[in-house]
């Protein structure tokens, strides 16, 4: 009697409670997913409603926001508040974004800014290219970009949306403006070069 007392008492607080337990958890990651999967459909719907002006694209695999953008003439933060999108380091394959209705026809159009990109070209020389697509990802080579979105107290500026004044002040053209095409290029490459020649610190990537 004993024994089965002492058994019965231990399923019921033993059993019972990791019952319990294992339950609430499946249906937390049951929620979680489900939410997660209403949130993509949600998106993708939003965001298939495009204008009369505009075309729909649909994210493929390997796909960036910064490549959909550099693609089409377009800086990341453009195309990010075009279609409402919060956060810019994820996008999923299936989504449909909408573009600009003429973008087919503005494929790099930052090769026609020549003032914009000679300066990069002259900053960067052989990796010129490169920069000039993180640029046109970036701010549309426009040194006049600025970017609302705070991080840590500071704002993405200028032709390369440096973080200003955290990481602006960091680079060898601090005492200057970073809305000056060629200041802000030259403080872009001092940072490429202080992180090994890379473009780490930038979501738009140049390839």
């Amino acid at each position: 009697m004993k024994i089965h007392h002492y058994i019965k008492t231990s399923w019921h607080q033993y059993g019972h409670n990791n019952f319990v337990r294992f339950g609430i958890v499946g249906m937390l990651t049951l929620l979680f997913v489900g939410g997660a999967l209403y949130n993509a459909q949600l998106h993708t719907h939003a965001a298939g409603n495009c204008g009369a002006e505009e075309q729909s694209y649909t994210v493929q695999r390997g796909d960036t926001l910064g490549k959909i953008a550099a693609r089409n003439g377009l800086s990341f933060t453009d195309l990010a508040t075009r279609n409402h999108i919060t956060n810019v380091n994820i996008v999923y394959p299936g989504h449909a974004l909408c573009l600009p209705g003429n973008s087919t026809t503005n494929n790099f159009a930052f090769q026609n800014n020549a003032s914009v990109v000679h300066i990069i070209y002259q900053v960067f020389g052989a990796y010129g290219s490169a920069a000039v697509r993180v640029a046109n990802c970036e701010s549309s080579l426009n040194p006049n970009a600025y970017n609302s979105i705070s991080i840590g107290n500071s704002h993405a500026a200028g032709l390369f949306q440096v973080l200003y004044p955290s990481t602006w002040y960091t680079t060898s053209q601090s005492a200057r403006s970073p809305y000056n095409a060629y200041t802000n290029a030259v403080a872009a490459h001092d940072i490429f070069v202080r992180d090994g020649y890379s473009w780490r610190e930038w979501v738009c990537q140049p390839w």
